[in-house]
């Protein structure tokens, strides 16, 4: 078999960066429907595209610096490209399928793949003759090899149970390793042969010195950023700035950048090359270096733990702006000349690859801008797709470039660049398409700021008042208030205003998202970032007015803010200021984020069992009462209950034990009761009785779980609603005992009007209000569970319905017990099992689930079905030393 030629190589080769290229095209785009998607989005790039097309051009420029024998056979090269992708394959897969084995196959893979290539470069440095430029042969031997530590930092970030500075310290170390290392070393290294090519010139020996001179301590200040990295969890704690090392890296890795590359830009070429090579790798030099400032002057000033925690700002700007634009006009480049075919295909292959290369350059470079500085949802949106489609369009380019030339094609090819006198052929303007570009961009905005006018900052005018109003006499006088936003909430949402005088709101944001506030004149804020403030001058106020929220969503949760003309009667707004006519109205006779009446607090905590020698009768009362409680904060209901409580007693205990419970009927209609936790016809015991009316029902605990119970008469939904549910615990033979154990139960509530009870028709169309813990909306957020770091806590877990599943999660936590109806589906021991991030439940299912806590700090636990978390299903653990 015959060598594969150059050019049948390249096509190849390239054609796997393409695909790669494609894949994080399609990850960006779907985004939203795959696990780990951050991950795949960032990693389909730098290790799919930004990798391979490092190990294929390292490879070719080595060949050519060194000018080495060309290889006889690319066998050696094409395995450990191979072995390279299905690293980068098995490592992806093990992070989507939450497979720490699997990931850390992948890691060493690809960490063999890295070693094979820098000995390849290293064996060819070694034997090859002196050569000019042998230092960019030398950064890219230095630049695998930092890659490997960098490989191994990011297994270890797949790991469970790293502390917060832990994270992050290998977090900013394989930052460091990959990006400054592996990735922005052979880029620098690669741009002192490659743009002067691009330029038709020669290297200028103030950038031979340079590079010859800096390039050993590019590789220096990597390893300081990195170490500066690792050094974070010694210096937490101790008062020091822990971004300080790291940032001084990052900042020292862009000075020495800007030494080597500051001679090649000043002494190459002074005109300005429009073809789309050099307009790319230029826009992405500049895009990478002015992002790395940002990025280190950020941990200099701010708290390492919490940058490094949240890099999302920093990766577009350096791997979308930077790293892929050099990487695109590299290739831009590079794929036409070594496609092959002679002079005339080449110059063919040119004009593909550079085909509206201005306009992909400046529609790129502009949405990136914008994108980068916006603070609009849907011109983001708009920004971010724009600038996809920009990029798609190049790799289109670079995919044409690699086809082959048909006769027609050549017999048409363009003139070569330097003409027979030695003068160059004039490039096209580069005026009229940057010009295209900024207005296509403009139109974009412009649209998605339409579509979003509020988040815009734009307001339409203002409307003509009703006849009544416009009968009120102005005042000149101007009423001034200060409004807080906190927890979902304006606060306070009710302010009084005479009538005729002028409205100035200051609103000030104390809640941990942007907020705004609107107002149905088109009066508005512009969205307001936590802890920033703005005034809103409201104008002259001659009627009632609600105003609101814009961002979506929020005006459902609540946040609804009321300007009352004094002394006037409290009505209902008027159809033509109802805003709220196309969506639900949230129900203001309640408000999730005030403050519950202490008597409704429910102790969560399960008493451990006293010891026994074998089974045990438990004798109870349950008394059902009708009662006018508080269900949520500013909202009573008149709620069905056992033994006065929602949800009613928790009871207790063993595998065997047996439960005499006698019901009294103290309302005033019928009532019964089924316990799940027994097993026997249900004629006698889950009967209906009248008001005054008992019975007494006896049942063994034969099957370990949590059981539920509730009223069965009809229309059993609307008593389960209205309170009459609770929870049975019988422990499984042998349960360890553990240092806290708490029961939660889930319950949905479809309140009828203030005083009145759970609305059946809510109900039958399951729109429910609130949904919640142990009777009460928010109140393990009100009043945290408290817990020590280390202890081993176990949560009895049950959904009552009426049909709201639960998908228990404890945010920052990680199960390593999971106990499911009746069985375990997870337990401690085997560490290579895994863990679990949620205990599924439909309704009337039940189990438990167990943790350590690894650290102090505030836990939260929701429904991950997240809208029911927004509706009260959520608390807080406060774990402390």
């Amino acid at each position: 078999m015959s060598p594969i030629s150059r050019a049948a190589w390249h096509q190849s080769v390239g054609a796997v960066v393409i695909v790669w290229m494609l894949v994080a095209a399609a990850a960006v785009t779907a985004h939203r429907f795959v696990p780990e998607a951050t991950w795949l989005m960032v990693h389909t790039f730098t290790l799919g595209v930004a990798t391979n097309a490092l190990f294929i051009w390292t490879n070719h420029f080595t060949t050519s610096i060194l000018r080495s024998r060309p290889p006889r056979s690319r066998r050696g090269e094409a395995l450990v490209l191979a072995a390279l992708n299905v690293g980068i394959i098995a490592t992806g897969a093990g992070m989507v399928a939450g497979h720490t084995a699997l990931t850390g196959i992948g890691a060493g893979i690809l960490s063999l793949a890295v070693l094979a290539h820098a000995v390849r470069l290293g064996r060819q440095l070694a034997s090859a003759l002196p050569a000019r430029f042998t230092f960019a042969v030398r950064a890219y031997v230095m630049a695998a090899a930092l890659f490997v530590p960098g490989i191994i930092a990011g297994f270890a970030l797949s790991l469970p149970d790293l502390s917060a500075s832990m994270s992050a310290a290998l977090r900013g170390a394989h930052l460091s390793f990959n990006v400054l290392g592996w990735i922005g070393l052979p880029i620098i290294g690669t741009l002192l042969t490659l743009w002067p090519t691009i330029l038709r010139t020669r290297l200028p020996e103030s950038a031979e010195r340079a590079a010859r001179r800096y390039l050993p301590w590019l590789a220096i200040t990597v390893v300081g950023a990195a170490g500066g990295a690792l050094a974070i969890p010694l210096i937490a704690g101790t008062g020091l700035p822990s971004g300080l090392l790291v940032g001084l890296g990052v900042l020292a890795f862009v000075a020495v950048a800007l030494a080597i590359l500051v001679p090649l830009a000043r002494d190459t070429q002074p005109q300005l090359d429009t073809t789309f090579p050099a307009l790319s790798v230029a826009a992405g030099a500049v895009w990478l270096l002015a992002s790395l400032v940002v990025f280190g002057l950020s941990l200099i000033a701010g708290e390492a733990i919490v940058v490094l925690s949240s890099l999302g700002r920093f990766v577009l700007p350096i791997l979308a702006g930077g790293v892929a634009q050099i990487v695109l006009g590299a290739l831009g480049y590079l794929l036409p000349v070594v496609a092959g075919g002679g002079p005339t295909a080449v110059r063919v292959r040119n004009v593909r690859a550079n085909a509206g290369g201005v306009w992909r350059v400046a529609l790129l470079n502009l949405a990136l801008a914008i994108y980068v500085l916006g603070s609009v949802s849907l011109v983001i949106v708009a920004a971010s797709v724009t600038a996809l489609a920009a990029a798609l369009a190049t790799v289109y380019c670079l995919i044409s470039a690699l086809l082959p030339v048909t006769p027609a094609q050549a017999e048409a090819a363009p003139p070569p660049e330097i003409r027979r006198d030695g003068t160059r052929a004039p490039k096209p303007g580069a005026l009229k398409p940057t010009l295209a570009a900024l207005m296509a961009t403009s139109l974009i905005v412009v649209a998605a700021a339409a579509a979003d006018p509020a988040g815009a900052g734009l307001r339409t005018a203002q409307q003509a008042t009703s006849p009544a109003a416009a009968a009120v006499a102005t005042t000149g006088e101007t009423t001034e208030v200060t409004i807080d936003i906190k927890a979902m909430r304006f606060v306070p949402d009710l302010v009084e205003v005479p009538a005729g005088n002028r409205l100035v709101i200051n609103l000030e944001n104390s809640d941990d998202q942007a907020h705004d506030l609107v107002l149905p004149s088109g009066a508005a804020t512009e969205r307001i970032s936590p802890g920033a403030t703005a005034t809103l001058d409201a104008g002259v106020i001659t009627e009632d007015i609600e105003g609101w929220c814009s961002i979506a969503g929020h005006r459902q949760m609540g946040m609804v803010f009321h300007i009352k003309v004094a002394g006037s009667a409290d009505t209902a707004p008027s159809p033509e200021h109802d805003h709220s006519a196309h969506a639900p109205a949230p129900r203001a006779d309640f408000d999730l984020a005030g403050e519950m009446d202490p008597t409704r607090y429910r102790d969560p905590v399960l008493a451990p069992l006293p010891p026994a020698s074998g089974p045990v009768t438990h004798n109870l009362t349950f008394d059902v009462t009708e009662e006018t409680i508080e269900v949520a904060p500013g909202l009573t209901q008149n709620i069905w209950l056992f033994n006065a409580q929602m949800p009613g007693p928790t009871l207790h205990g063993r595998v065997g034990d047996t439960f005499v419970i006698t019901l009294v009927n103290k309302g005033t209609m019928g009532h019964s009761i089924d316990f799940h936790a027994g097993a026997l016809a249900p004629d006698e015991p889950m009967r209906t009785i009248e008001p005054g009316e008992s019975l007494v029902y006896t049942f063994t605990a034969t099957r370990s779980g949590i059981w539920m119970y509730h009223c069965s008469t009809a229309p059993m939904s609307l008593h389960i609603a209205n309170g009459m549910y609770g929870a049975v615990v019988i422990e499984p033979p042998d349960l360890p005992a553990v240092d806290h154990s708490f029961v939660l139960v889930q319950g949905e509530s479809y309140y009828g009007p203030d005083g009145q009870i759970a609305d059946a028709a809510k109900i039958a169309s399951g729109q429910h209000d609130t949904t919640h813990f142990n009777g009460y909306p928010n109140q393990y957020v009100a009043h945290p569970l408290q817990v020590t770091v280390g202890q081993r806590v176990r949560f009895w877990v049950l959904d009552a319905g009426v049909a709201v599943p639960l998908s228990f999660h404890i945010v920052g936590g990680q199960f390593d017990t999971v106990f499911k109806e009746g069985a375990y589906l997870l337990q401690p021991g085997n560490e290579l099992s895994g863990g679990s991030q949620a205990l599924g439940l439909m309704a009337a299912e039940g189990g438990f689930v167990e943790l350590v806590f690894p650290e102090a700090g505030t836990y939260t636990f929701v429904n991950h079905i997240m809208v029911e978390a927004e509706r009260g299903a959520k608390g807080q653990v406060v774990v402390t030393k």
